[in-house]
């Protein structure tokens, strides 16, 4: 049993790799059975297609940008600590994985019929947690009313821009990568704090 493990999670990784360097279509069997250093065949007995296998990394991969929110939005915390916290988490998980964006939003803009159900489930029951507890404050009057799909919105955009548009930033902003790093160490209380001050009564 521990073989299978052993054999399954080499795939994976070396699929993430290939996917990850390549995207989908440019992507070969061949490919990622050279990266796993093993013969192709074995490759096809775990996972007999490059769709299947696809979209498995895609699902793992996804799911990363929902991890902890939920527990975060769920918790006895205040609402603005909450907002503190999943702007953090956001954060934290776009500097871990920079890559993430892009490579989910290409492919979902190349295959979306084929590769958008898991993740954009996972998302809508994020949104929906988010939504429930923004009605409940506007309700209890303790913030301003604002829509929540545009609250959602901007706090993933504020906290992913930066790392889709890291490039253009680091000319735009004359910053050299410790500047762009403490650049994203500054946006946590700065994200939160705009949109905190943007609720209060």
């Amino acid at each position: 049993m521990e073989t299978v493990i052993s054999t399954e999670e080499t795939i994976l990784e070396a699929a993430r790799k290939v996917f990850m360097q390549k995207g989908f279509a440019a992507s070969r069997m061949c490919d990622i059975a050279k990266t796993a250093r093993i013969n192709q065949a074995l490759l096809h007995y775990y996972f007999r297609t490059k769709d299947k296998l696809f979209a498995m990394i895609f699902d793992q991969e996804s799911q990363k940008f929902q991890s902890n929110i939920i527990s975060i939005l769920t918790s006895d915390l205040p609402f603005f600590e909450k907002l503190r916290r999943m702007v953090e988490a956001e954060i934290k998980k776009m500097r871990s994985a920079p890559y993430l964006p892009m490579f989910i939003l290409n492919e979902m803009h190349s295959n979306p019929e084929r590769q958008c159900a898991g993740p954009s489930e996972s998302h809508a029951r994020v949104y929906r947690v988010f939504r429930d507890l923004v009605e409940k404050e506007q309700a209890a009057g303790n913030i301003l009313t604002v829509c929540p799909r545009q609250l959602f919105l901007s706090i993933m955009g504020l906290t992913m821009f930066p790392f889709l548009a890291q490039p253009m930033y680091q000319a735009a902003l004359e910053a050299e990568h410790e500047s762009f790093e403490q650049l994203i160490d500054d946006r946590v209380a700065h994200v939160s704090n705009m949109i905190i001050r943007s609720l209060e009564v």
